[in-house]
C-alpha cells in the first residue's frame, strides 16, 4: 500500500533538512502544500531539497515552478478541478496529476487524474473541526477509476483498517508535523505498516 506525506501547512526552521531525511528514510511521494505561501518561499524550500528527490515532489501551488525544478507531479484541489484548470495543461505537463474529493460519487469525474485523496477518513489530527466522513462498515469500491488515498487522522495503528476499507494508500500529515522531532520515527512506523502484506 502506498504512503504519501503532505507538508506542514506553514513553513518552519529546518524544514528542508527534515524533508531530505524523510526521503532518505524511504519517502516516495511528498505533497508540498502551504497555506497563504509566497512564491519565493516555495522556491527557497524547493531549492534546499536535494535535486535527486525533486521528482518525488507534487506541487499544490505555483505549478509554474514545476519546469524550473524538474517536477512532474501537480495537485489540483477540488475547487481548481471543478473549474477545469487542469484541462489547460499541455499534454507534456499532465502526466502525474492528483486531486481531492470528499464524496465517493465524485470518483467517476476523475478520468484525468492518477490518484485522489479522500477524507477525512478518521478525525483529523491537525484540524480538530474536521471529523470523519466515513460511515461505519465503509468499503471502497472503485475498480476502474484512479487510485484512492485515505487522508485524515492516519496513524500507524489505523493503516490495517485503511487497507481493509479498500484504499490504495494512506496520506499522513498531522502525525508527522505535530511533533516534527518525531517525524522520521513516525514515518518509518507508518511505512513499515504500509509495506506489511495483508494477513492471511
Amino acid at each position: 500500500m502506498e504512503l504519501i506525506v503532505i507538508s506542514k501547512p506553514s513553513f518552519f526552521e529546518g524544514e528542508a533538512a527534515l524533508i531530505n531525511q524523510l526521503f532518505e528514510s524511504g519517502m516516495e511521494r511528498f505533497h508540498l502544500r502551504k497555506e497563504g505561501a509566497e512564491k519565493h518561499e516555495y522556491e527557497e524550500l524547493l531549492g534546499n531539497i536535494h535535486p535527486e528527490y525533486l521528482e518525488r515532489v507534487a506541487l499544490h501551488q505555483f505549478h509554474e515552478l514545476a519546469a524550473d525544478f524538474g517536477i512532474q507531479r501537480l495537485h489540483f484541489p477540488e475547487a481548481q478541478r471543478k473549474s477545469g484548470q487542469h484541462l489547460l495543461l499541455r499534454s507534456s505537463e499532465a502526466q502525474n496529476l492528483s486531486t481531492s474529493i470528499h464524496q465517493t460519487n465524485q470518483l467517476a469525474d476523475l478520468e484525468n487524474f492518477k490518484y485522489t485523496f479522500y477524507g477525512p477518513v478518521f478525525q483529523s489530527i491537525s484540524k480538530k473541526d474536521y471529523p470523519s466522513v466515513v460511515p461505519d462498515g465503509f468499503r471502497l469500491r472503485n475498480p476502474e477509476g484512479p487510485k484512492v488515498i485515505a487522508l485524515g487522522g492516519i496513524t500507524p495503528e489505523k493503516i490495517d483498517l485503511v487497507r481493509q476499507m479498500g484504499f490504495d494508500g494512506a496520506a499522513i500529515l498531522g502525525l508527522l508535523w505535530t511533533v516534527p522531532e518525531l517525524a522520521v520515527n513516525h514515518f518509518k512506523k507508518s511505512l513499515e505498516k504500509c509495506q506489511t502484506t495483508d494477513p492471511m
